[in-house]
Formats: structure tokens, C-alpha cells, sequence
């Protein structure tokens, strides 16, 4: 695989121009095609392969189980996009980059946090039309809604069951069960030999889905 090469513009350097859009941007993401994008066009017109990992137009992207790649990787064996070795170089250059965006996008996050809770006090005092306030600036919007819903107590449900019909409660209240696996539990019990809950066993591997989350971290570097 070759690797990409890719370069992060400095703050001080000249903004490039975005093939999109047309606007100045420092972004550092390149399309497929090795052009220039900003931020926002990337969030609403493109794609990273799951392959290659390179960004693509959404509209040329291919998909596979959820999963979408540039054609490419897509006429690519199954396994064999993104699953081969990886170029070293490339490596190099993927962990760079991933650092650089990690600690752009925590200060982005805590930056818009700190951004949102200032624009919902200050839709605070202004006149509410309908459900919703809109802040105003000479070139954008922002609408602040508001939406209202209720909570209940679970013992005070079940308390208020007592006092009506089951008819009458369900008109009120819909009742919702959830189960939650105990891994620990359901893997000594799936190990059990006995004849006697086999078909338990049995029942209980065809109810079950395993699934497995890979999460990436930023390691601190050594000093």
C-alpha cells in the first residue's frame, strides 16, 4: 500500500483554498484526489474508506456491511482492504496524524461545550417563539429548542399501580424490561455439563451476542 503523504498547515501559515467550497481553510484533510478540505465540507460531502482509510465523496463511496469504501478497496477480496500489512511509513504517518486530530477535536469538544452553555444562557433571556429561541448574527442562526418530557419514579409507579386497574395503568405508563448479561455468571453457567439444563444452554448461546469495541488512545509520550 503507498503510503499518503499528508501535511499539517501551522497557524501562521496562508489558508489554502477548499476544492468544495472555495474558502479559505487550515484544515489539514485531503481528499482521495489530494486536494484541499475544510472541516465542514468533510463533515457533510465525504467519507473515510474503511480500507485505505482515505477520505472519499459519499455519492462515490461503495458499502459493504455497513461499511463504506472507495472502489478500490471495495473490488478488494473481503479481508484483504485494510487487513494486509500496513506500510511502517504509513504507520508513522497515521499515528501523526491521529495525535494531531485527537487533541484538536478534545479542544474542539471542551471549546463548543463551554460555546453552547454561554448561547443557552443567553437564549435564556430572550422571547421563546413556539418552542424555540433563535440567535442571530449577520451571517448565521442558531436555534435554541426546548423540548419538555416527564420522568417518574419507578417505586412511585409501581405505588400507583396498586391504586388502579391494570387497563387504566397501561393508559398511563408503558412498562419497558431490559436485561443486561452477566458475563462472569452466563460463562460458568454456559460451562456446566449437566443434562439437566442443556436445553437452558442450548437457549441460552442462541440469545446471546458477543461483539467486541476496539478503542484507540492516545499514549503520553515519554520524557
Amino acid at each position: 500500500m503507498e503510503a499518503r503523504s499528508e501535511t499539517t498547515s501551522s497557524p501562521d501559515a496562508a489558508p489554502a483554498t477548499c476544492a468544495e467550497c472555495e474558502q479559505p481553510t487550515t484544515s489539514p484533510a485531503l481528499s482521495r484526489a489530494g486536494t484541499r478540505l475544510c472541516a465542514e465540507c468533510v463533515a457533510a460531502y465525504y467519507v473515510a474508506c474503511s480500507g485505505c482509510g482515505s477520505l472519499i465523496a459519499k455519492d462515490e463511496s461503495l458499502t459493504r456491511e455497513t461499511l463504506a469504501y472507495c472502489p478500490e478497496c471495495f473490488s478488494a477480496p473481503v479481508g484483504a482492504a485494510g487487513g494486509g500489512t500496513v506500510d511502517e511509513t504509513l504507520i508513522e504517518s497515521l499515528i501523526a496524524e491521529y495525535v494531531s486530530l485527537h487533541a484538536e477535536e478534545k479542544w474542539i469538544s471542551d471549546r463548543m461545550e463551554v460555546i453552547k452553555e454561554q448561547l443557552k444562557s443567553a437564549a435564556a433571556t430572550r422571547q421563546r417563539e413556539g418552542n424555540a429561541v433563535t440567535l442571530l448574527s449577520e451571517t448565521a442562526a442558531i436555534r435554541c429548542s426546548y423540548r419538555a418530557s416527564l420522568k417518574c419514579d419507578a417505586e412511585s409507579a409501581e405505588a400507583l399501580a396498586q391504586l388502579l386497574d391494570e387497563e387504566e395503568f397501561a393508559s398511563l405508563f408503558e412498562r419497558k424490561t431490559s436485561f443486561t448479561p452477566i458475563k462472569d455468571q452466563i460463562a460458568e453457567f454456559l460451562a456446566a455439563t449437566d443434562e439437566a439444563r442443556q436445553a437452558a444452554r442450548t437457549a441460552l448461546r442462541a440469545a446471546l451476542r458477543e461483539t467486541e469495541t476496539v478503542t484507540l488512545s492516545v499514549v503520553p509520550a515519554r520524557k
